[in-house]
C-alpha cells in the first residue's frame, strides 16, 4: 500500500481522527516490541487502515487510553487498550511487504542508489525472518505473487488488468486472512480492488521515475497515462464503495468510508495536479 491509503483529514470528525491515530500509534508500539525500534520506521498509515478495517469487520470496538510516544517521551499520544493479535498480524504484514518492496526497488534502480538499497537488505532480512517465522503462509504467498508480478512485467503488451492482478491478489489474501464465510468474501473482494487501486496509483505517481530508470510501467506513454490512470483508479474506487455498503456499521465505518470515498480521490487529484505543475497538500 505504501502511503496511498490514508484518511482525508478535512472531512474526518475529530473523534474518528483520534481513533485513527490511536490505532497507528498502537501498531507502532507493537512493531517496536516485536521487531526492534528500527522497524517502526517501516510503518505507514496503510498499516493502520489494515487494522481498523479488519477490526471493524469483526464487530470489535477499541477504547483509547492516554500514552506517550516511545520515540519522543515528551509527546503525548493515544493507544488502543487491550490490543490483540490483530496488531501482531499487521506488524508482520508491514514488515513482509516492506521487504519485498525493497527487493523490487533494488531491481528498479542502478548506481549509487542501488548500492544504498543493498545496504539496507540485511536489516530488512532480519525483520523478514521474524515475521516469516510467525506467519510463513503469508510470507510464502506474498513471495509467490511478487515472482508472478516480475514474470508479468517481462512480457510484451501487458494489459492493465494483468499488470495489477498480483497486487490485487496479495491484498485480497491479506484482508481476508483469518476471516470466514461472508466476511471473508467481502474482505477478499475489497482487498483485491484496493490492491489494484494502489498499483495504479503507484504507477501513475512514479511514471516519470520509471521513465528515467527505464523500469516497467503499465502505462506505455503520457497520453495513455493521463487518460487511463485516473480512470483505472476511479473504477477500482467505485467497486470499493460497493463493498463498503456491506461493511458493518460501527466504530470504524466512518473512517473506512472517508479513506475510500475521499482519500483515494484525493490521491488521484494530487497526482494529476503534480503533472499539471500545481500543488495539492493535505496535512495529517
Amino acid at each position: 500500500m505504501f502511503g496511498y491509503v490514508t484518511v482525508y483529514k478535512p472531512e474526518l470528525k475529530i473523534k474518528d481522527y483520534s481513533l485513527y491515530k490511536g490505532v497507528y500509534c498502537t501498531l507502532c508500539k507493537r512493531m517496536g516490541r516485536e521487531y526492534t525500534q528500527l522497524s517502526r520506521l517501516l510503518l505507514s498509515y496503510d498499516g493502520a487502515f489494515f487494522v481498523l478495517f479488519k477490526q471493524g469487520l469483526s464487530g470489535e470496538t477499541a477504547d483509547l487510553k492516554k500514552s506517550r510516544c516511545s520515540f519522543n517521551p515528551c509527546k503525548k499520544c493515544l493507544k488502543v487498550g487491550c490490543a490483540g493479535s490483530l496488531y501482531s498480524l499487521a506488524g508482520a504484514v508491514t514488515v513482509i511487504l516492506a521487504y519485498f518492496k525493497l527487493k523490487d526497488n533494488i531491481n528498479d534502480n542502478k548506481g549509487i542508489k542501488k548500492l544504498v538499497l543493498y545496504c539496507l537488505m540485511p536489516l530488512f532480512s532480519l525483520f523478514r525472518k521474524k515475521a516469516a517465522k510467525k506467519f510463513p503462509d503469508i510470507y510464502n504467498y506474498v513471495g509467490e505473487q511478487m515472482n508472478s508480478q516480475l514474470m508479468t512485467e517481462q512480457k510484451e503488451n501487458v494489459s492493465l488488468d494483468e499488470a495489477a492482478d498480483a497486487s490485487g491478489k496479495i491484498l485480497s489474501y491479506l484482508f481476508s486472512y483469518g476471516e470466514s464465510g461472508e466476511k471473508a468474501q467481502l474482505a477478499a473482494g475489497f482487498g483485491y480492488q484496493l490492491g489494484r487501486a494502489v498499483y495504479f496509483l503507484d504507477a501513475y505517481d512514479d511514471y516519470e521515475k520509471d521513465l528515467k530508470r527505464r523500469s516497467f510501467n503499465p502505462f506505455p506513454d503520457r497520453e495513455t497515462l493521463s487518460e487511463y490512470a485516473p480512470q483505472a483508479v476511479r473504477l477500482c474506487a467505485g467497486a470499493l464503495c460497493g463493498y463498503l455498503k456491506d461493511y458493518p456499521e460501527g466504530q470504524f465505518k466512518d473512517i473506512a468510508d472517508n479513506i475510500i470515498y475521499d482519500g483515494l480521490y484525493y490521491q488521484i487529484e494530487r497526482i494529476t495536479e503534480k503533472y499539471r505543475g500545481e500543488h495539492v497538500e493535505q496535512s495529517l
